[in-house]
């Protein structure tokens, strides 16, 4: 029987472990989408038994339910950069900006596996260019065609401090 060590204690859940890691820590709060996602896929590992495979998928589609608003006119030039465990393997810069309430898809065809990071950002002439938002996923855990993530699912959407991303906000990632 095993469980996760939360600084040096054994947790049965992902939910456990962030209690107790608030506990033993002070200020230690676990915030960010990524890292509570990270501690289920833990979570999963421990209660199945398996160790993560760099599974290989084709990444063939982002899109955007709707674009975010960072530029001084509402809308963003988008522009992302993929990162597959840790080394930059993509990017892309979109020629054209979208208004608040347009759908964005950027198909592509890319190999991946293992951990994955895509960084969005927004280019401006004015304001020059924004960090928008992450998505991190690790591909032994993608069961589905089709991943969504929602905006609280999403590291520096889930707060909308600055109203930036509509309550619909989503990113979905389509794979083969």
């Amino acid at each position: 029987s095993s469980g996760i060590n939360a600084e040096y204690g054994v947790c049965w859940t992902s939910e456990q472990a962030m209690k107790h890691f608030r506990t033993k820590r002070e200020g230690g709060i676990i915030t960010l989408p990524c890292q509570k996602r990270y501690l289920k896929y833990i979570e999963t590992s421990v209660i199945g038994g398996e160790q993560p495979e760099d599974i290989k998928l084709l990444f063939s589609n982002i899109s955007m339910s709707n674009s975010p608003a960072f530029n001084e006119d509402g809308s963003c030039k988008p522009y992302f950069v993929v990162f597959q465990n840790g080394e930059e393997v993509y990017e892309y810069e979109s020629t054209e900006s979208f208004k608040q309430e347009e759908a964005i898809n950027f198909p592509l065809s890319l190999q991946i596996s293992g951990d994955i990071k895509v960084q969005f950002y927004s280019v401006s002439d004015i304001l020059g260019t924004q960090e928008m938002f992450t998505v991190h996923f690790h591909t032994f855990y993608i069961n589905s065609s089709h991943v969504r993530f929602s905006r609280d699912m999403i590291d520096g959407a889930h707060l909308n401090t600055f109203k930036q991303f509509t309550d619909s906000f989503s990113v979905s990632l389509e794979v083969k």
